[in-house]
């Protein structure tokens, strides 16, 4: 039996999809994985054509995110056009939106998806498509007869095998070639988050906290409030496995909470990974529950950097509108621990919030220039998921279009004053924020040809300057490794440079999603 992997996204630093094809593996399925970023042609080019004839897998899986619909929708289109494959559709958006989804895939998978496949592959070979299998988590289309079957988050994560930084079954589709990653790395970095100097892996599966804006709010309804966690041994095992290619340099620990794990394992955890993997690494943590003795522990164990979740500066916009009980006095008090560990502090932000008032904007700008600096600050476009308690209320209020979340990237921010005023507050002195930080009523000409001089500016200037040092200063001014982390991730920095936040093929996409509008103008249709 052949499983054939295929992800949409703009780059190939898979973690999800890596698992279920290692999974899939272990258990002797034959199985690969193809990047076709963002595919919107109205025709299936004779190379990809010709690779999934020649493969002639058993079962085409198409992993998506929101942003991935339209690509997924035309590519399982034009996959049915040429092949009598049976084609499953998965990840996050298929456990949003099954019911849409499984309109135009054979199955939708709506929860977990490693032990679903795997069953599914042997219920093919076994009993063929005209049995309708009985599977968890596996939705089936039988000639337009929907079958639902409930999710089961049994996944034991310790179970899975480990997967691999390039996989040699990993291949991508680039300029109408397609190339096998694991022997060219070079495209693999180019493709790749950071350079491709990051191995992505999770230690946990859940997040306990009920944010109104985060899809995890929904995904909590499917998995429940557990979080499960992998065992120390686990995580080291993968990382042994990784750290023999000499490119990787960075561990990006995307857990949503990393530090859910209790003392005993971060104790463990630190000791084995100083011992056997000793590479700068990075995770995410909540502000009100940060705890002091984790946090220098994971520092002298080779934490560089961390990933934390502000959204807003406004106690008000936080509790009332986010569902987020944290106030910003927690945000600061974690700031600082952060500081004196001297981590890089590198602080995420919720913008183009309609809820939010010109005083919360102005209130949030106030609030981010009193952290300790130097830290980064990350925006982030307000993205109404489908099932989150804030989409539910904004659809009540029909103040959203609900299907915008399908076409637009959360990192393309809207160009307003305050967007640009607090992209700058970690870089300006604060009298200068204090002096730029006025509703438009008081606003001249001059303050708002100030702001962009200085948003230009800046950018390319003391941004650069500020990331270099915080960098730096995370890695414990070690000159070789901050030299290899620039020069390895020169390209993906020069992009965000140029194309604020938004990256050169992410640009693409929005343009050819446009096109593809005009071109075929059915794929957008119900």
């Amino acid at each position: 039996m052949k499983l054939l992997l295929i992800s949409l996204q703009s780059n190939a630093s898979l973690v999800g999809i890596k698992y279920i094809a290692g999974n899939a593996r272990a258990k002797g399925i034959d199985s690969k994985i193809l990047l076709i970023p963002g595919y919107l042609d109205s025709k299936l080019h004779p190379v990809l054509e010709g690779f999934i004839r020649d493969y002639n897998p058993d079962l085409i899986g198409i992993s998506l995110m929101s942003i991935e619909f339209y690509p997924a929708k035309n590519i399982t289109r034009l996959i049915k056009k040429k092949f009598n494959v049976p084609v499953i559709w998965g990840g996050l958006h298929a456990i949003l939106k099954p019911d849409e989804c499984i309109r135009y895939a054979d199955f939708v998978c709506n929860g977990e998806g490693e032990n679903a496949v795997v069953n599914l592959m042997n219920h093919l070979k076994e009993k063929g498509r005209e049995v309708i299998p009985d599977i968890p988590n596996i939705w089936v289309n039988t000639n337009g007869r929907i079958i639902k079957k409930d999710a089961l988050p049994e996944t034991d994560l310790d179970s899975l095998p480990e997967i691999e930084y390039i996989p040699d079954y990993f291949y991508g589709y680039h300029k109408g070639n397609i190339y096998n990653f694991s022997q060219n790395h070079k495209l693999f970095r180019s493709y790749a988050l950071y350079g491709g100097t990051c191995h992505m892996m999770i230690t946990t599966r859940g997040c306990p906290f009920y944010c109104g804006y985060c899809a995890n709010a929904y995904t909590m309804k499917v998995f429940g409030k557990k979080i499960r966690k992998r065992s120390v041994e686990s995580c080291i095992a993968e990382l042994k496995l990784v750290k023999k290619d000499p490119y990787v340099l960075y561990i990006n620990f995307e857990d949503d909470w990393f530090f859910s794990h209790d003392m005993e394992w971060m104790k463990q955890f630190s000791e084995e990974y100083r011992k056997h993997i000793n590479l700068p690494f990075m995770v995410r943590v909540f502000p009100g529950v940060l705890d002091r003795e984790k946090l220098y522990m994971m520092r002298e164990a080779g934490m560089s950097l961390v990933i934390m979740g502000v959204q807003s500066g406004s106690d008000r916009v936080n509790f009332e509108i986010y569902n987020r009980k944290v106030k910003f006095d927690s945000v600061i008090k974690a700031a600082e621990v952060l500081s004196e560990c001297k981590a890089a502090p590198y602080y995420e932000m919720i913008v183009d919030n309609p809820y939010e008032t010109e005083q919360d904007r102005m209130d949030c700008i106030n609030a981010m220039s009193r952290l300790k600096r130097p830290y980064i600050i990350s925006l982030a476009h307000l993205t109404f998921y489908p099932g989150t308690l804030l989409t539910q209320r904004a659809l009540e209020e029909k103040i959203i279009d609900p299907e915008a979340y399908l076409t637009r990237y959360m990192v393309k921010i809207d160009r307003t004053y305050f967007n640009r005023l607090l992209y700058l507050t970690p870089y300006l002195p604060r009298t200068l924020i204090a002096y730029l930080n006025r509703p438009e009523s008081d606003r001249s000409r001059f303050h708002i040809l100030l702001t962009n001089v200085l948003s230009f500016t800046v950018k390319r200037t003391i941004e650069p300057a500020v990331f270099f040092y915080v960098l730096a200063r995370g890695l414990k001014f070690n000159i070789s490794w901050t030299v290899r982390t620039l020069t390895g991730n020169w390209k993906s920095a020069l992009v965000k440079v140029l194309f604020n936040f938004l990256g050169k093929r992410d640009m693409e996409f929005d343009q050819k999603l446009e096109l593809a509008r005009r071109q075929m103008p059915e794929l957008f249709q119900k």
